[in-house]
């Protein structure tokens, strides 16, 4: 999930009355929400260094069960250093182990997916229940947030600036969806209304309140993972039965819209993609494109096992080749059909290989 998802869930733990554990335990809960995502550094040095260190090396299990000690020791040692006593190292290590694995399972909802068991294992699992980046997340967590913590000017104007952004990106960023933007807007007149009327009134009350949105947004993301299982299902048994091959299927969330679903099926040559739609009844539209895979083709296979791209190798779940013939070689573009379905397609999601002329031609 995003970052701000991430901080909200350890600032939620935090104001649900975990805060008061120990000394620095907001601190252990909002920064052990986020402290897996330190493998981002490496976009810095490449992005495909990028792709193959990212959810896997600081967020599989090994990595779960390692950062606790670490953040919990480097708390106590600040708090040593402060000369002020509070901190717990044993309460410290429950509540930063609590946070840190809430961020490899929340990242694991997506379609983007998880190595649990990296270094040992690089395989890649998906939960194709939520999408990377959740308005419903937002407006449940941080508006019980916003409620409990928006008390004085300073802060409710830093509050206001702070959630601009977030917000135009769900009311404009996206096109389309006037409902659920009628809706998102609705929860956020509703907190700016609980906020006139000073709700809650008692920190009691803030805690049980942010308590209560906790629970709603778990449930939710509960209802998301289900419904996940029973579309995946429902449409491998429809495609099956209009007969399609399929090998490998995604039936993946949406922006914003927890009734609709982007399908995404290979079968041994090619990738078919549509949408999955509930109302009144279960609809698969399928796009009339068949997208060639040209996964055996010698070239294609060359570039995918070439160095530069060896990260984007290990993450591609749908990866599909186009071969073009330069003066000096070839030009290898591969994209993942999770992200890039055209030829058009050249953002993320997409590499490029360059082979030089010598390269084999048999079987291109």
């Amino acid at each position: 999930m995003d970052p701000i998802a991430h901080t909200l869930v350890g600032a939620a733990l935090a104001k649900s009355g975990l805060e008061k554990k120990s000394g620095f335990a907001a601190a252990a809960l909002i920064l052990g929400a986020n402290l897996p995502d330190i493998d981002g550094v490496t976009y810095f040095v490449g992005g495909d260094l990028g792709l193959y260190f990212r959810r896997g090396w600081t967020h599989g299990l090994p990595a779960v069960a390692l950062w606790p000690f670490v953040l919990a020791g480097a708390l106590s040692l600040l708090d040593r250093r402060l000369g002020r006593g509070r901190a717990r190292f044993g309460a410290l290590f429950w509540l930063s182990l609590l946070a840190v694995a809430t961020h490899p399972a929340l990242d694991w909802l997506n379609n983007y997916g998880m190595r649990w068991l990296m270094p040992f294992d690089d395989r890649w699992s998906y939960g194709d229940a939520v999408f990377i980046i959740d308005p419903w997340i937002w407006l449940g967590l941080g508006g019980a947030l916003f409620l409990v913590t928006s008390h004085g000017i300073l802060r409710l104007v830093g509050w206001l600036l702070g959630a601009m952004a977030p917000c135009s990106m769900v009311l404009m960023g996206v096109p389309g969806l006037l409902p659920a933007k009628v809706l998102f807007l609705a929860g956020l007149l509703g907190l700016a209304a609980a906020r006139v009327r000073g709700i809650p009134r008692t920190a009691l009350g803030g805690e049980q309140l942010q308590r209560s949105a906790f629970a709603l947004v778990s449930t939710y993301v509960l209802l998301m993972v289900a419904s996940s299982a029973i579309a995946h299902r429902w449409t491998l048994e429809k495609l099956e039965k209009d007969g399609h091959a399929v090998e490998k299927l995604m039936v993946g969330p949406t922006p914003m819209s927890p009734f609709t679903r982007d399908v995404v099926f290979s079968t041994t040559s090619s990738y078919r993609h549509g949408s999955l739609s509930a109302g009144t009844s279960i609809d698969l539209t399928l796009s009339p494109e068949v997208i060639p895979r040209n996964a055996d083709v010698p070239l294609a296979v060359r570039a995918l096992a070439a160095p530069e791209v060896r990260g984007f190798a290990i993450w591609a779940r749908f990866p599909w080749a186009e071969i073009e013939e330069e003066p000096d070689g070839f030009r290898v573009t591969i994209r993942d059909a999770r992200y890039a379905r055209s030829s058009r397609s050249d953002g993320f999601g997409t590499v490029v290989v360059f082979l030089p002329r010598e390269t084999e031609l048999s079987g291109r």
